[in-house]
């Protein structure tokens, strides 16, 4: 595979290289590409909100708790006693 980087992107993969923090370009890039991936929508992620909170499963916590305690202190309907 042949990747055409523009002349900024190739100086800064070189520079990475040069200063050790990665042992060679390819590093450098699958690096970067890996990253790129963990950040990206999935198609279960990009499906709805269920799917999006699945990588932020206390925020979705948090949230379910919030609903229950609500629930808990108001009335949703009423029954034939009231």
């Amino acid at each position: 595979m042949t990747i055409h980087l523009p002349a900024e992107l190739e100086r800064f993969v070189h520079d990475q290289v040069r200063a050790g923090v990665y042992p060679s370009e390819d590093d450098v890039v699958r690096v970067a590409l890996e990253q790129m991936r963990r950040h990206s929508p999935t198609p279960a992620t990009a499906a709805g909100s269920i799917g999006a909170m699945r990588d932020d499963a206390e925020l979705l916590d948090q949230i379910t708790r919030d609903a229950m305690e609500s629930r808990r202190t108001r009335t949703l309907r009423l029954t034939t006693d009231e």
